[in-house]
């Protein structure tokens, strides 16, 4: 386990250059000459064009051939890479998680789609650059939940982890990350406030199973037998956000409010929809989307209100208590500036493959990278890198840890434009955007209202009048 500390400095970015001149507008686009790197597997094709967004968020695209797989047996291969860097990590942007809201299930979306769903989930504030992130279940029984351990803005979507090689990246509210397996609780009740903090919680003493007598008792639209509730009182909820992981039907997010409270009956379960009677006496279709909190326990009368905002999920703990953002990944092929896997039997390894990598300088600077590939034309020469040589040129970004998120048609890197939208700058190897299950964004406080606002976080502002 490792964490990363985030000092107040100014980070420059060079690659083979003694200086680089930094402007402040979108516009602005300076190509430096193609040079020697300091990697004897990396070198350049073409000169280095940088485009500066905001945030003190800067664009980097080149072409560049490396050494498949560091192996002299093995030769130099063409590729397109781009970079997102920032030269000053203290200038208000921060680094978050996302996946398209959905209420009732896991959902994908591309990487453009859902940083427009984040700003549309953050007034006042904007994406300035973004790649996909984990792994997702895109095959077989297609659900596209994240493969490991998920967290966005405090709401813990996946408690589930893998462990092993499949490792996750945390992210506190000030930057800081902390990475390795993570230290997840039992399952609770969390009461909210509108603002979207804590109030009070309680451990939830089951999961869609028979009541416990003591305690409180779950259930959602997901669980198999109905149960009876007889001598319970049944607080009905009604939720915003419902999260079943697929995996192993154990671990449940679920947030929204609670709409009533009645005594329990022996044949309970919560639906998604429900049929009810209309005026005319026929039937039509309801989504209710419920969820039920059983217990016998009266003290929770005064807790349970109508109204009441709710939250149903695992927390971090010990080291990872802080953490607020997560995502998970498979392998760091980049450890205190040592480049991992050369020669790699492993064919997910050494196998030249498009790639998106997440990268952090020695004072916790994040770099986003996407490498294309799958382009193996002799016109295009575009052809993909293992980890070892994705390391290398991470490192030529300045990193000095790596790890590798989800690649192939998935790898996407994505910036802002002048028009508010945003552009793919990479080459998906699919021709298009694929649709994947969360992301990773720089973002920041807009410049346009900034001014009008008082104190803010990527989840509330305050209007000052």
């Amino acid at each position: 386990m490792k964490k990363i500390k985030c000092f107040k400095v100014f980070v420059f970015f060079v690659i083979g250059l003694l200086s680089l001149t930094f402007v402040t507008h979108l516009e602005s686009n300076v190509a430096i000459g193609a040079t020697n790197t300091d990697s004897a597997y990396v070198n350049t094709v073409t000169d280095l064009e940088k485009t500066d967004l905001l945030g003190g968020v800067s664009l980097y695209e080149q072409k560049m051939n490396s050494l498949l797989n560091g192996d002299s047996a093995k030769i130099f291969q063409e590729h397109f890479v781009q970079w997102v860097d920032l030269e000053n990590y203290d200038n208000g942007v921060k680094l978050v998680t996302w996946t398209k809201q959905n209420a009732d299930s896991w959902n994908a979306a591309t990487t453009k789609i859902c940083a427009q769903d984040w700003e549309a989930h953050h007034p006042g504030w904007i994406v300035v650059a973004g790649v996909n992130g984990d792994f997702f279940q895109n095959s077989g029984k297609i659900t596209w939940e994240p493969t490991n351990n998920f967290m966005a803005d405090g709401d813990m979507y996946r408690a589930d982890y893998v462990g092993g090689h499949r490792k996750v990246i945390g992210i506190s509210d000030n930057n800081e990350i902390i990475v390795g397996d993570p230290e997840i609780s039992d399952l609770y009740l969390q009461l909210m406030s509108s603002e979207g903090e804590v109030v009070e919680q309680f451990p939830i003493a089951s999961y869609n199973k028979a009541p416990k007598e003591t305690g409180i008792n779950l259930y959602t639209k997901d669980m198999i037998e109905s149960h009876d509730l007889t001598g319970y009182t049944v607080y009905v909820g009604k939720y915003t956000m419902c999260r079943i992981s697929n995996g192993t039907n154990e671990t449940v997010f679920v947030k929204g409010s609670i709409e009533a409270s009645r005594p329990g009956t022996v044949d309970e379960k919560p639906r998604q929809i429900r049929e009810v009677t209309t005026e005319d006496g026929g039937t039509k279709q309801e989504i209710t989307r419920e969820f039920y909190l059983a217990t016998k326990d009266s003290s929770y009368e005064q807790k349970l209100q109508n109204g009441t905002l709710v939250r149903c999920q695992h927390n971090y703990e010990g080291n990872w208590s802080n953490v607020t953002q997560s995502v998970g990944f498979i392998h760091q092929m980049l450890v205190d500036g040592k480049s991992q896997f050369q020669k790699s039997t492993d064919s997910f390894i050494y196998t030249d493959h498009p790639r998106t990598f997440i990268g952090f300088k020695a004072d916790g600077t994040p770099v986003f990278m996407v490498v294309d590939g799958r382009g193996k034309t002799a016109a295009e020469k575009n052809y993909g890198v293992s980890l070892f040589e994705g390391a290398e040129i991470m490192k030529l970004a300045g990193c000095v840890d790596a790890y590798n998120l989800d690649g192939g048609g998935s790898s996407t890197l994505i910036v802002r434009n002048n028009e508010g939208g945003f552009d793919v700058v990479n080459r998906p190897s699919d021709g298009s955007e694929r649709s994947t299950g969360n992301a990773i964004f720089l973002v920041m406080r807009d410049p346009a209202v900034e001014s009008k606002l008082g104190k803010a976080t990527p989840t509330t502002i305050t209007i000052e009048r």
